[in-house]
């Protein structure tokens, strides 16, 4: 009897495969050639990209945009999504590059190397030369096409299903044709809802590219959120964290010494770049409007269009200490490119021109005539006191006793509704036990010799220092609270038990509260009272001797319509601008404008005795009464 078998092939070719994501598939079968860590395909190196691919080919997505840095991975990652569609779920692939030149390169040193250097990738290879050309590869089932932007005729004509935009920020405009964005697109048309586009950039400016994609097309972009690997708590890294020691300008100092390092929002503790690496291994995409976890959001809300944005100190390939320096090398010339360069290719932000809402000038408009130290006296009118309480905003900078100070301002607030305010004294103090006698061991006096002292003080806790923040005002409870500052909350002011100190079991003694300030609230407040005239009532006074650094600081931040949120420019010091906020939370945390003003007791006026005057016609005065 005659058996019928199918051979090792053929059933290779019928049976169904189990599904699997693209980032299982790549550690699987990709091997990297063209790279610093050459071989097979490890996600542990660039953990973030494990999401993009994954997400790439999720059911309801159909666009992916990448605003990233560059050194980040990214490049591979997509390639490993074509490899994985090679595999997986044929198609025709077109890659669109900024230039010709840039085409042919990747062509040879990156999309052929892929295909030949993994064992599975080159089974779909034909064998011809021919069909391994620098602009069209031909395997068994699909063609890949290189196309570039200044080239209509290489983006017509074709039905795509798998496109890639890459570095779309540097096509070259047309002034007969469409974008090639936009002419790239169209060939995927056919493909419809089976179709993947992918768009990957270094943003430039605003106007144009991948930052168009990111704030119109997108109908979710997702940020990459860290874990501390000593506390283990999620934060979104921000280049404010990354610290340097203060004495040390020097961007090439800092980069040969690798003397950049990254605190933690939650613990204080200090990560180097082995650490970094930690966290972003531990770390998740999370959609930046809803908070939810990558997945849970696309299975959630479906959405074709999705972005992700990628800052150069997320990447495996690029050093703290190579931020640091690029902006340290900004800050030394104080050339706007070296700024752009910092904002586009480290920061993965667009380039704008920053617009300053408050000019230096009309901050020192608001001077009076006090001195420094001198606090208004009362009404001459009638003496009623002016002053209701001297309210202090404490912001801590560097990162030990030995390199940190503290910048302040103590600001007298008047009685009721109206909010006016003096400031009395801003400066620096170099240590806790200056900042002490600054705050409590000084008074402070009006032009009648009347004293008065700081009522309550606010100090930002969240830095290099924290523990040391917490102590001092453990230490001086009632008198001054630690504050952690939050973009958006339910109310203005919110306050957080504290019973340990970050990254230990050491309890606070008698425990501690952290007050947290919407900022948003308190910066909008801020900039309406820095607009009253002098005059005015609710002006927001200064003393005749306040600094021009003073001024500087109180015009560094600007409000973006955008972000629904104020935005300090890098490279602007805002120290006292952040302290005057404080001031403010501080007044609204006493209730200050609730306090009813005393009325001064009314002067007896004192009668003048009179002088008796010899009565006329042998009459007795009415004074003189019974008298004998």
């Amino acid at each position: 009897m005659y058996r019928f078998n199918f051979s090792m092939a053929e059933r290779a070719v019928m049976r169904r495969r189990a599904p699997m994501p693209v980032s299982q598939w790549a550690e699987r079968h990709r091997v990297v050639a063209y790279s610093t860590i050459p071989g097979r395909w490890h996600n542990s190196i660039t953990p973030y990209s494990a999401g993009i691919m994954d997400a790439s080919f999720h059911e309801a997505v159909r666009k992916i945009g990448i605003c990233k840095c560059p050194q980040s991975g990214i490049t591979e990652a997509i390639h490993n999504c074509i490899g994985y569609a090679i595999d997986r779920s044929p198609g025709p692939v077109m890659y669109v590059y900024p230039d010709e030149l840039t085409a042919r390169e990747n062509a040879k040193d990156r999309i052929q190397p892929m295909i030949e250097g993994s064992p599975r990738l080159a089974t779909y290879l034909t064998g011809s030369a021919d069909d391994r050309s620098s602009l069209r590869i031909n395997l068994r089932h699909m063609p890949i096409f290189l196309a570039w932007s200044g080239s209509a005729a290489r983006l017509g004509n074709k039905p795509i299903r798998y496109l890639v935009l890459d570095e779309l920020d540097k096509y070259q405009g047309s002034r007969n044709e469409a974008s090639a964005e936009a002419l790239a697109e169209k060939r995927t048309i056919t493909w419809r809802h089976k179709a993947r586009i992918w768009k990957i950039s270094t943003p430039t400016v605003e106007s144009t590219g991948i930052w168009q994609y990111m704030t119109r097309e997108a109908q979710a972009v997702f940020d990459f959120h860290v874990r501390c690997p000593h506390c283990a708590m999620e934060q979104l890294m921000t280049f404010d964290r990354i610290r340097w020691p203060e004495d040390v300008r020097d961007p090439e100092d800092v980069l040969s010494r690798q003397l950049a390092e990254y605190v933690c929002e939650h613990c204080g503790s200090v990560w180097h770049d082995g650490d970094r690496d930690r966290a972003v291994r531990l770390g998740l995409w999370r959609e930046r409007s809803t908070g939810l976890e990558l997945k849970a959001h696309l299975d959630t809300h479906r959405p074709a269009n999705v972005g992700f944005h990628l800052p150069a100190w997320l990447s495996y390939f690029v050093s703290l200490s190579k931020v640091a320096a690029s902006f340290l090398r900004w800050n030394a010339s104080k050339n706007q490119e070296d700024l752009k360069d910092f904002c586009n290719n480290f920061k993965a932000e667009p380039w704008r021109v920053y617009r300053m809402d408050r000019d230096e000038d009309r901050i020192l408009a608001l001077c009076d005539d006090r001195p420094r130290g001198m606090v208004p006296g009362p009404l001459a009118e009638d003496g009623t006191p002016r002053i209701a309480a001297l309210v202090a905003g404490i912001d801590t900078q560097g990162s030990d006793e030995h390199r940190g100070y503290f910048r302040y301002v103590i600001r007298a607030f008047g009685w009721g509704q109206e909010d006016e305010s003096w400031l009395i004294q801003c400066g620096t103090a170099p240590t806790f036990p200056a900042l002490a006698e600054i705050l409590w061991g000084s008074a402070y006096r009006d032009g009648h010799g009347n004293e008065y002292r700081v009522r309550l003080a606010l100090q930002d806790s969240m830095g290099h220092r924290t523990k040391e923040v917490y102590a001092f005002c453990a230490a001086n409870k009632g008198r001054i609270f630690p504050t952690q500052g939050k973009q958006h909350q339910a109310a203005p002011l919110t306050y957080s038990p504290l019973e340990y100190y970050p990254g230990t079991q050491r309890r606070i003694p008698g425990g501690l509260r952290l007050l947290k300030v919407d900022t948003t609230f308190f910066k909008n407040d801020l900039a309406a009272k820095l607009s009253i005239a002098p005059e005015d009532p609710g002006a927001f006074h200064l003393h005749h001797d306040t600094p021009l650094e003073y001024a500087r600081e109180m015009v560094a931040e600007y409000y973006d319509e955008q972000k629904q949120a104020w935005v300090c420019p890098s490279g602007r010091d805002n120290h006292y601008w952040d302290c005057e906020v404080l001031a403010l939370a501080g007044a609204f945390a006493l209730g200050v404008r609730n306090w009813k003003q005393p009325q001064q007791e009314p002067k007896m006026k004192k009668e003048t005795p009179q002088v008796p005057v010899s009565p006329t016609g042998g009459v007795r005065p009415s004074w003189w009464g019974g008298a004998r």
